[in-house]
């Protein structure tokens, strides 16, 4: 009897190919979708973790300037003995590497070469209308803090420079936890009121948040993830001041 063997099989039929195709072309998709969302995540996270070691550094600073929280912008005594303007993200980055030469933190080579907490992640070098540098690495300081103190205890609010380089008294914020301190923006100091608060919709805020909210941290030390509109819904911009007891 003669056996009658199939002849063997040199390659993939085209349904094989088809099936092969179809899997390659979604897991191409999901790859697509998925890994960005992943490392928008990550780097939301990064953005926590920074904020989180922002506070207790804020508050060696208080300790050690009469309890007083760090100016926006203002005058400072080089160890060369120049004065020259640091901006409060300067000031901590001198606690953090103080064996650096300030003039340095004024270069992006030094960014470069180092991973600080003052650099947010969500914000690129390349974002319109204003992008990362070395003097606005993504996070500021609460301008509405000396301007609120400064309408509480004079009425009037004083010219732009003077006002960032005012030290606020810790003891003049009389809710702390309801008091904005540091959040991301493109710039070092952010006032989030309603025409700032805007620009999340377009610009370079809506870069810097994560899942529609806006990570805070407060002058008590918490944190939270607030929407543009929840900040302005519970008027959070409008700093609630103790009140200022003249002197004698």
């Amino acid at each position: 009897m003669i056996r009658i063997f199939p002849a063997k099989k040199n390659g993939f039929t085209l349904v094989e190919l088809l099936v092969v195709t179809l899997i390659i072309t979604a897991l191409a998709a999901l790859s697509l979708t998925a890994v960005p969302r992943m490392m928008a995540s990550a780097r939301a996270n990064e953005s926590m973790q920074n904020l989180r070691q922002l506070g207790p550094l804020l508050s060696t600073y208080a300790s050690d300037h009469a309890m007083k929280l760090p100016p926006a912008k203002a005058p400072a005594t080089q160890p060369d003995g120049t004065t020259a303007d640091l901006q409060w993200n300067e000031i901590c980055l001198a606690l953090l590497y103080p064996g650096t030469p300030p003039a340095e933190f004024k270069t992006k080579a030094w960014w470069d070469r180092n991973k600080t907490i003052l650099r947010n992640p969500l914000f690129k070098e390349t974002a319109t209308p204003r992008g990362w540098s070395p003097l606005n690495s993504g996070y500021a300081i609460n301008e509405m803090i000396p301007e609120n103190l400064a309408l509480a205890s004079t009425g009037v609010v004083p010219p732009h420079d003077e006002l960032l380089a005012v030290s606020v008294p810790l003891a003049a914020i009389a809710d702390p936890g309801r008091t904005p301190l540091i959040a991301p923006c493109d710039d070092f100091f952010f006032r989030y009121d309603e025409a700032q608060l805007k620009d999340f919709k377009s610009g370079t805020l809506k870069d810097l948040l994560n899942d529609g909210k806006v990570p805070v941290l407060f002058v008590d030390g918490h944190i939270e993830t607030i929407s543009p509109g929840e900040y302005l819904q519970r008027r959070l911009f409008l700093v609630p001041i103790a009140p200022i007891v003249p002197a004698p």
